[in-house]
């Protein structure tokens, strides 16, 4: 019975946990930045102690290869992806779009565009008035030239710009890709080592210890 509850704490419970303090946190410290601080510390030690789970199942004096460590090595590089891409960038792109609606404008009218150098090189910026249903918003700027019409993500409550919307949208998008992934990953290699180890460990299997 021990034996199966090391399988799901080391397969499951722990890097869940991991993913749950990490993006959990993130999406609270939008409203409360206080909260990252608490966040990235529990977020460190149950990351610490998943991968000390993987490298030795909880068992004492069970000495480890190669392969092992190689797994926590692989481990711990998508820990950091998971956390780092769906934390700073997935999370909080998320949570600010949660509200958006996707509105379709109408362009009225487009300028010449404006040179802007956004320190990432030099584009330019063009400002549309749009004609929204609601009658937000009444512009809008960026770096693409549309006519006729043009979709835009809204903030009902018109607390957020659906220039900063666009942006969130691409965080999250980026996010997504990186980290889901990376959580995917980590999971199965996490799943597999505790169950190889439950189909290989043994009583036969343990090495004696050392003699005095």
């Amino acid at each position: 019975m021990l034996k199966i509850v090391r399988v799901g704490v080391v397969g499951v419970v722990l890097p869940v946990g991991f993913l749950g303090a990490g993006w959990g946190g993130a999406a609270l410290s939008v409203g409360a930045g206080w909260v990252v601080v608490p966040t990235v510390l529990v977020t460190v030690v149950v990351g610490v102690v998943a991968l000390r789970g993987i490298l030795t199942m909880f068992v004492g004096g069970v000495r480890e290869g190669s392969d092992v460590e190689g797994l926590v090595w692989v481990s711990g590089f998508l820990m950091f992806l998971a956390v780092v891409f769906g934390g700073v960038l997935g999370v909080p792109g998320w949570v600010a779009m949660s509200g958006s609606q996707l509105t379709r404008c109408e362009v009225v009218s487009v300028d010449d565009g404006a040179v802007v150098d956004g320190g990432d090189g030099v584009y330019t910026v063009y400002r549309h008035v749009v004609a929204c249903p609601g009658g937000y918003p009444t512009t809008y700027e960026v770096d693409e030239r549309y006519v006729d019409t043009v979709e835009l993500l809204v903030d009902p409550e018109r607390e957020t710009s659906p220039e900063y919307l666009r942006g969130d949208a691409f965080s999250a998008a980026l996010g997504a890709w990186v980290a889901l992934p990376a959580a995917g990953l980590l999971l199965l290699i996490s799943l597999g080592r505790a169950i190889y180890w439950f189909r290989t460990s043994g009583p036969s299997s343990r090495e004696p210890a050392p003699r005095s």
